[in-house]
């Protein structure tokens, strides 16, 4: 029995002494968990995972226990902190912010934008459409998110419908990716035809914008209504609310009364015309007469100054005039006194003519002098 027990003692001894069998750890920092799992299951690890939030990337080994390198027991398991990645965000709504905002904010929403152009004929060129994954989506930090802006919307040829049926234009353009606005006109051409349209065919125009089309429309008999009496503006108004184009002539007057007032219209009220036919109005004109030019009465025939002279004395006097006062004035100066010629001995003219184009003047020199004596300037003008 007891050599039994000696062989059941030794070989648990053996059994005992293989799982103590080491192995030289490897490094598996920066190596994905997949990756790591492998190079210490080579070596006859098992491990042991722990997840933490990091800006390193999704699964990628930041630490090891035991780390590499060291001599350890394969039985003991190693310990991987593994990155979970930064964690989880909301795609911010960017559409219709301008680029340079709407990249700020997917940042400071921890993503990376990657910005990619579009056409849309809804936001302008340089403005944000929007974002892939689409606003709202919650995912990882460090992303990389779509910025879709826009390079404003996708042109094409507007196609030649004048001619076509309604429905035929209306199906041309909206194939070619443009929206139809219609209008109607009495053209008395091809009722239910298209007679104008704009933009004009071939023109280049935004795909989503609008091409007015003009349809002729079958015209109906109206009667002309009475708009004698009215003014200019009224009569026009009346017409149009008939469905009828005003064509204007005007006629003198000779009473204000009648200064923009309708006097005739043709045809006359009460015939029946077509839808849109023009009517002929007459419309008044006063013309204001002129007042009448009242005559210039004629200037003065002559400006006469007189000067009483004092004894013992030389003096210069002068005359002026203006063009409009009198014109192509002559001048002449003379002595007078109630004495006669033994008064005025001791006066007399020692000089006297023009001074100028507009003046005349007269010097005279007095000594004794027994009764008033006078210097008279005259300046004869030219009458007209």
């Amino acid at each position: 029995m007891s050599a039994i027990a000696s062989l059941a003692v030794g070989f648990a001894l053996i059994i005992s002494g293989c799982g103590d069998k080491t192995a030289t750890v490897p490094n598996t920092v920066g190596q994905s968990l997949d990756v790591a799992q492998q190079m210490l299951g080579d070596k006859g690890f098992e491990t042991e995972v722990k997840r933490v939030t990091s800006d390193q990337l999704n699964n990628e080994v930041l630490s090891q226990d035991p780390t590499g390198g060291e001599e350890e027991k394969t039985s003991d398991k190693v310990e991987l902190t593994v990155s979970n990645g930064p964690g989880d965000g909301i795609v911010p709504d960017v559409a219709g912010d301008e680029a340079d905002r709407a990249e700020r904010e997917l940042r400071n929403a921890s993503f990376k934008p990657v910005v990619a152009e579009v056409y849309s004929s809804v936001h302008e060129a340089g403005f944000a459409v929007s974002t892939n994954p689409a606003a709202g989506t919650d995912m990882q930090k460090d992303t990389k998110i779509t910025l879709n802006v826009s390079k404003g919307p996708r042109h094409a040829q507007v196609p030649n419908v004048v001619g076509l049926s309604e429905n035929n234009a209306d199906a041309a353009l909206t194939n070619a990716g443009f929206r139809v606005d219609h209008s109607y006109k009495v053209a008395n051409k091809t009722p239910g035809s298209i007679i104008a349209q704009d933009p004009s065919a071939d023109s280049s125009a935004a795909i989503g914008s609008s091409v007015q089309v003009v349809i002729d429309r079958k015209a109906t008999k109206v009667k002309v209504p009475n708009t004698v009496g009215l003014s200019q503006a009224e009569g026009d108004r009346t017409l149009q609310n008939a469905g009828l184009d005003a064509v204007f002539v005007t006629r003198t007057v000779t009473s204000y009364s009648q200064n923009g007032i309708v006097l005739a219209e043709s045809p006359s009220s009460g015939s029946s015309v077509n839808e849109g036919s023009n009517v002929v109005l007459t419309i008044g004109k006063y013309n204001r007469p002129k007042p009448p030019v009242p005559p210039v009465p004629p200037g003065p025939s002559s400006i006469v100054k007189q000067y009483n002279l004092n004894p013992d004395q030389t003096k210069t006097y002068t005359v002026s005039w203006s063009s409009g006062t009198c014109t192509g004035g002559q001048g002449n100066a003379v002595l007078k006194g109630n004495g006669g010629g033994s008064a005025m001995s001791g006066a007399q003219i020692t000089a006297q003519g023009p001074a100028g184009s507009r003046s005349y003047y007269a010097t005279t020199t007095t000594s004794d002098i027994t009764s008033p004596v006078k210097l008279v300037i005259t300046i004869t003008c030219s009458v007209q």
